[in-house]
């Protein structure tokens, strides 16, 4: 699937809008004639008055950035390449493909915003069954592309693991619940872009490590031993299964 965003001015954007795009856009400022300099001023003007005829109390700091904010007459279309040309994304469609319809250009968002924030700041995303729908490869492509794109991303899923070649490393976490009993358990796993290990956490807080297949140490990641997989002893459970996942 190809996607792209085109900017472009709204349907009932400001009068002469059209006009004055066409001379801004097609050649550099330095070589404008009197007459675009003039068409383009005059627009301006016209809307500095406006904004001035809504609020007339305003200090002219306001009127000023009201006036000429730009992105208030425009959009963004996302279009999608389809039999050889550019259509808009909102036509017919599988459940999977408008899922990623709506979510890689909100990726490419998010990663554009966070350039404006400290080289070392968490460039967080919050996702909730982001993937709903959408088959397994690709959901690995999405999430090689979160990683493309350097964002720190929280998701919950009910059967995402996040274990693909194309994530180069991912902390998961499943969470399993019995009726009657007010409790979680919790199993946390590792994937390092290969393979996948199980971390038991003590009493104390520390991290033990199983590989696969090793039977881990008791405690309370111990399946059976408190709130955990029905069904799943110590040695039966070497991978993930079945649960809900956070990560």
């Amino acid at each position: 699937m190809r996607l792209r965003l085109r900017w472009e001015p709204l349907p009932d954007g400001p009068e002469g809008l059209a006009e004055a795009r066409r001379r801004l856009l097609r050649q550099d400022a330095e070589m404008w004639s009197p007459a675009d300099r003039a068409a383009v001023g005059e627009f301006l003007h016209r809307q500095i008055e406006a904004q001035r005829a809504r609020d007339e109390n305003g200090t002219w700091q306001d009127h000023l950035r009201r006036a000429l904010d730009y992105r208030g007459w425009h959009r963004f279309v996302i279009e999608r390449y389809q039999d050889g040309r550019w259509r808009p994304a909102t036509g017919p469609a599988s459940g999977g493909e408008r899922v990623l319809t709506v979510s890689l250009p909100l990726f490419a968002a998010a990663s554009a915003h966070y350039r404006s924030a400290h080289p070392h700041a968490p460039r967080m995303v919050l996702l909730d069954e982001a993937f709903a729908g959408v088959d397994d490869d690709s959901r690995a492509k999405c999430l090689g592309l979160l990683a493309t794109f350097d964002l720190d991303v929280v998701m919950t899923s009910e059967r995402e693991w996040g274990f693909y070649a194309t994530v180069p490393g991912i902390a998961t976490h499943q969470l399993v619940r019995r009726d009657g009993i007010d409790a979680v358990h919790v199993t946390t796993w590792e994937w390092d872009g290969r393979e996948h290990r199980r971390v038991e956490r003590g009493l104390a807080g520390r991290a033990q490590e199983a590989g696969p297949g090793q039977a881990p140490e008791a405690g309370l990641g111990q399946a059976g031993a408190g709130p955990g997989l029905a069904g799943a002893s110590r040695g039966e459970r070497e991978g993930p299964g079945a649960g809900s996942s956070l990560w």
